[in-house]
């Protein structure tokens, strides 16, 4: 610029604000470029552009909205107005949601942390009273349909592989709409609600246990590929559940406990808990059994300790509510193929499928009345 002639206090001060400023827009253009990948980026930094972060923040928002109009307006659980918002927006129609997969695992991280809560919830004393009679709802709820759906996978020409997972899609209760819509018929903690959260949980065992066995004829069948599912799942479920409750919890309360004081049991109670359910997980999954299960025995360890549920509750509450709306809309809603719907042959057999329902309707008979039984009085 002294070169130039031109060495003025103002001129210098302008060339150097034009400088930063071209080399701002150097680095913004480099940043939008990065951005343009949903934040894959190998540079080191990730970016997000504003149209994926506009448009994220409006599912948010439509999946609230959906759900209040299915509890408000239509007086449905609102899991079903956000399940439809799932649909709608989700990648099988509209497109709208950036990065979907993101979504999904923000589902099933609430998923993982209900589960968790319902091993928490567990009313030891009631489930002693349901007794015998919840574990053969269990398995009758779990079987009853899968034979059904199988019957019917064969009896339209379908081959054992398609049959069996036509049988393993009837055979699991959802956790997560059930305790959903336990919690807003609040029948969470009654005879009822205990009944259906465990049969829940052991009816997940059994379609585990099939899809295992489906996998094995897909692949090598071998005999260690048949029995290992099998003795996992069960191993975890009775071993694990009996360690849950009678020797854990015991053991606590006169080793950890003690030493710590006794208004800071629920968080204490509380971090020991996530700790164990980091080591279930993966014991739990890598054991071809299901690491949902190892999320519930390690809240079922905790299903004494008032002060760990209250603790729980008070950190997760309002996460666990946004986690489970974004489970019902990505989790759920982004799997539906709406667009097959308009294939008659699709919705022939789906209707033909839907009778396999009647294998869960008809456990509700084997259900007592508790309001008229003595011993729950």
């Amino acid at each position: 610029r002294q070169l130039a002639g031109d060495s003025s206090p103002e001129s210098s001060l302008s060339h150097e604000f034009e400088d930063i400023t071209n080399n701002f827009e150097d680095h913004s253009m480099a940043d939008s470029h990065a951005g343009d990948g949903h934040g894959d980026d190998h540079g080191g930094s990730v970016h997000i552009s504003y149209e994926d972060l506009y448009a994220s923040i409006m599912f948010f928002a439509c999946i609230y909205v959906g759900g209040q109009i299915a509890a408000r307006l239509l007086k449905m659980p609102s899991l079903v107005g956000e399940i439809f918002v799932g649909i709608f927006l989700g990648p099988n129609l509209a497109a709208y949601v950036p990065d979907p997969v993101s979504f999904v695992m923000l589902g099933e991280i609430g998923l993982i942390l209900l589960v968790l809560e319902a091993g928490i919830d567990i009313d030891l004393t009631m489930l002693k009273l349901i007794g015998t009679r919840g574990f053969i709802i269990a398995i009758i709820g779990s079987i009853l349909p899968i034979a059904i759906a199988m019957a019917i996978a064969f009896a339209v020409g379908t081959d054992t592989a398609g049959s069996i997972a036509a049988g393993a899609s009837f055979g699991p209760t959802s956790l997560g709409i059930a305790m959903n819509i336990l919690r807003q018929g609040k029948i969470v903690n009654t005879p009822v609600g205990q009944l259906i959260v465990s049969a829940a949980v052991i009816d997940d065992m059994i379609a585990l246990i099939i899809l295992s066995q489906l996998g094995a004829l897909a692949g090598e069948a071998s005999l260690a590929t048949i029995l290992i599912p099998i003795f996992s799942a069960l191993g975890f479920l009775i071993i694990g559940g009996y360690i849950a409750v009678f020797v854990l919890p015991p053991i606590l309360d006169k080793v950890f406990y003690p030493r710590i004081s006794k208004e800071n049991h629920g968080s204490a109670g509380l971090a020991l808990m996530f700790l164990l359910l980091f080591a279930m997980m993966p014991a739990t999954y890598y054991a071809k059994s299901s690491f949902l299960l190892g999320a519930f025995l390690s809240g079922l360890v905790f299903c004494r300790k008032h002060e760990v549920h209250v603790r729980f509750v008070s950190q997760f509450k309002r996460l666990l509510q946004w986690l489970m709306r974004i489970f019902f809309a990505a989790s759920i809603g982004f799997q539906v193929p709406i667009k097959d719907f308009g294939d008659a042959k699709v919705i022939g057999y789906g209707l033909l499928f839907t009778l396999a329902l009647t294998g869960k309707l008809a456990v509700g008979f084997l259900v007592p009345n508790f309001n008229n039984t003595e011993k729950f009085k």
